[in-house]
């Protein structure tokens, strides 16, 4: 079941635009991410049957008619030319493809792309892996993981809808150079211009400390308040501003698609023989699996489609820690503040400011506001830019015995506080 910590979120996010069936619905989608299920996707495709899923070899292509078998059985409709579930590209390589109709008449022609790769290395050679060569490469992080995960999403969805279409995207050659989301961005099934966002699952079966690493939130304006949906009490995201060309978000990236990527971290395992089902988090794994549900659904529904912003390619870590560096203390002597906060805007979040400072014994930090934390709305507004907050702000502070309610975003989770002026911590 459900925490009640959750319940209450999810209920929380969606009463105000879903009548009590729908709700129902979406938290049974939810909750139907299973680890059995999962288990048993992955137990099939690290099997040494599948002999690493070398993409265009006899492994890479049973795993393709697995996949499109287990999208037949959830009757899931093909999402290839023609209505198939393939589409094939030199050597014998294949995407698996499937597409989830939007319930919404004028959000429906645009699109969601959900994928993960579902080829691996096979045997392993000097060019792809860290050794001992010659032995089944199982890749059971590598992607099974991030496939099942999106198997288990394609469950999940029978259960509810979504305003915008879903394209579903099993990526194949993802190891070779992301040769199957080039092929199909070169011959997109659905208009490239239609791709609201795409979302890229690539190991994500190694969920440490309950930490979901989503890059890519940068690239898109507004993209991290869609992708702050971690209703799951165990699970943070770490919006890393680190992006490389090392696997199939890239391709979107590339063509100017506003794209997130879950991923969450490398280990010893990595692309070795080694890499089996019996070093993954199942627990995490359906973890993962039920954000991808929530974020699905807030970026399918979301009202309008994320602007691209070409900057988010570019920017780095470095430049992270540079911009969100903290404030200062206040010099001692200085006059008790009666709020508490310094705030800056994030260009990347128009619509929203970052908390800079917290001063100790303020009515902020009586509140619960933090360093970092995303300022999402004042007293049920945007801020609309650090003008536009100073001057709500201020404005409120005319009143007698002022309290502020803010929306904050930290960590993926957003909260409420109410900043009570006059009142400082204990």
């Amino acid at each position: 079941m459900l925490s009640v910590l959750r319940a209450a979120a999810v209920v929380a996010a969606i009463s105000a635009v879903l009548p009590a069936h729908a709700e129902r619905a979406y938290m049974a989608a939810v909750e139907s991410v299973r680890v059995d299920h999962l288990r048993t996707h992955i137990e099939v495709l690290a099997s040494d049957a599948y002999e690493g899923r070398q993409a265009g070899r006899r492994g890479g292509r049973a795993a393709a008619e697995y996949l499109a078998g287990q999208l037949k059985r959830l009757e899931i409709a093909g999402g290839a030319r023609g209505g198939g579930y393939f589409q094939p590209f030199y050597g014998g390589r294949r995407n698996v493809l499937a597409v989830i109709p939007g319930a919404d008449p004028e959000l429906r022609d645009e699109w969601i792309v959900v994928g993960a790769h579902y080829d691996h290395v096979g045997y392993g050679d000097r060019r792809n892996s860290f050794g001992p060569i010659g032995f089944i490469h199982n890749g059971a992080d590598d992607n099974a993981s991030g496939v099942a995960a999106v198997l288990e999403f394609c469950e999940a969805a029978r259960l509810t809808t979504f305003h915008r279409s879903v394209l579903i995207a099993f990526w194949d050659g993802e190891e070779e150079g992301m040769l199957g989301s080039k092929h199909w961005v070169a011959n997109p099934t659905t208009p490239l211009a239609s791709v609201a966002v795409s979302v890229n699952l690539d190991m994500v079966g190694r969920l440490r400390e309950g930490r979901l690493e989503v890059g890519g939130t940068r690239t898109g304006y507004g993209l991290r308040r869609l992708a702050s949906v971690a209703y799951e009490p165990d699970l943070w995201l770490d919006f890393s501003w680190q992006l490389e060309p090392n696997s199939d978000h890239w391709t979107f990236l590339s063509r100017g698609v506003p794209t997130l990527i879950l991923h969450t971290g490398l280990h010893d395992q990595y692309h070795r023989p080694s890499d089996d089902v019996e070093t993954l988090n199942l627990e995490g794994i359906q973890t993962v699996g039920r954000y991808v549900v929530d974020l699905v659904g807030s970026l399918a529904d979301a009202p309008k489609r994320p602007r691209f912003r070409p900057e988010g390619r570019s920017e780095t870590p470095a430049l992270q820690r540079t911009r969100q560096r903290p404030l200062p203390p206040l010099p001692p002597g200085a006059a008790p503040p009666r709020v508490g906060f310094s705030w800056r805007e994030d260009h990347a979040a128009p619509r929203s400011v970052l908390i800079t400072r917290v001063v100790p014994g303020s009515p902020a930090e009586a509140a619960g506001v933090r360093l970092m934390d995303r300022v999402l709305s004042i007293d049920g507004q945007p801020p609309a830019g650090p003008q536009g907050f100073q001057e709500r702000l201020f404005a409120r502070l005319e009143e007698p015995a002022p309290e502020v309610a803010l929306e904050v975003e930290r960590r993926g989770r957003v909260e409420r506080l109410i900043v009570r002026v006059g009142q400082a911590s204990p």
